[in-house]
């Protein structure tokens, strides 16, 4: 068992993303690709951004049971930190705890991955960060606008939550292993530990791990959980009810759907299977009629639903 001690309550708990560890959970998530199938599909229309990629120096941690070294997934140090802050914490870790990071990776793993490893931990490092750069420019940087709102929605609707029913209830939404004693949070682990945060604890949605929460408990970061995101529409489209199809036509009710989650216009047309002038016709029409709204930064449109949107989804949706 993990033990947070807060030691202020819900005060001390805030909420952020991190764009680093996204890109780290995604190789992850490539070298086992098979124990989440609902990324086939994203990952299918992506393969000729991954095809070809070194990523070796990175997913040489992504073993299974293995250690993967804290420093490759520093804490963000704010609500949104940018790619490059965390690529910086990432570069300036210091050296102690590299090696120390290192060696724990290394362990059970055999000589040679020793060697590889511990033989220049400063280059294995920057090779590693290097690999992170790569898979960032290649796969989630072009679709950061959009994945950066889901989780700020995320965000905003777990805060929400918390003021309105409590921390206590509301953690074990976010993995069933999370819970709260008091002015401590506890995540069952196989590790037994008690971490003191005097600076509160950190809650990070994260888009690409499904099934497990990642726990910080170096003292080097600020404590932290990653958990699962909520808003995963970016991987696949909700189903739509029936009575929609037939009052919008089948591509305008997925496209609604689909906008309980703020999404950019590639990522609607991917998810509904049309081209991205044909879903902006379509945006078009429900933002005409009021059901959504948009916003533009330079040539980027991000779309979401109005108070009408989500009245006429919830108007639509069958009664338990």
């Amino acid at each position: 068992m993990i033990r947070y001690r807060l030691g202020a309550g819900a005060a001390g708990v805030r909420w952020a993303m991190s764009p680093i560890h996204e890109v780290v959970s995604l190789a992850r998530l490539l070298t086992e690709p098979q124990r989440h199938p609902m990324f086939h599909s994203w990952l299918r229309r992506r393969r000729h951004r991954l095809s070809g990629l070194d990523l070796t120096a990175l997913t040489v941690f992504m073993a299974d049971g293995a250690y993967r070294p804290d420093f490759l997934d520093p804490s963000p140090m704010s609500s949104e930190p940018t790619f490059d802050e965390g690529m910086d914490a990432l570069l300036s870790t210091p050296a102690d705890q590299v090696y120390a990071e290192l060696a724990d990776a290394a362990a059970g793993r055999g000589a040679e991955t020793g060697r590889r490893l511990l033989g220049d931990p400063a280059r294995t490092r920057v090779e590693a960060a290097d690999a992170v750069r790569r898979l960032w420019k290649a796969a989630v940087e072009p679709e950061w606008p959009s994945m950066r709102q889901a989780l700020r929605a995320e965000m905003l609707d777990r805060a929400l939550q918390v003021n309105r029913e409590g921390l206590r209830t509301v953690l074990p939404r976010l993995h069933p292993s999370a819970g709260c004693e008091g002015d401590t949070i506890t995540v069952e682990s196989a590790v037994d530990i008690d971490v003191d945060c005097p600076g509160g604890l950190i809650l990070v949605p994260s888009l690409f791990i499904t099934d497990r929460v990642q726990c910080t408990t170096s003292h080097h970061w600020a404590p932290a959980i990653y958990y699962p995101a909520s808003g995963r529409y970016l991987w696949a489209a909700p189903p739509t009810p029936r009575s929609l199809d037939r009052l919008l036509g089948t591509t305008r009710s997925r496209i609604l759907a689909a906008l309980t989650t703020p999404l950019q216009t590639t990522v609607v047309a991917g998810l509904v299977s049309v081209t991205a002038p044909t879903a902006s016709e379509h945006l078009a029409i429900l933002r005409d009629a009021g059901l959504i709204d948009s916003t533009r930064a330079g040539r980027t449109a991000t779309h979401e639903l109005t108070a009408a949107g989500r009245a006429v989804l919830e108007a639509a949706s069958p009664r338990p």
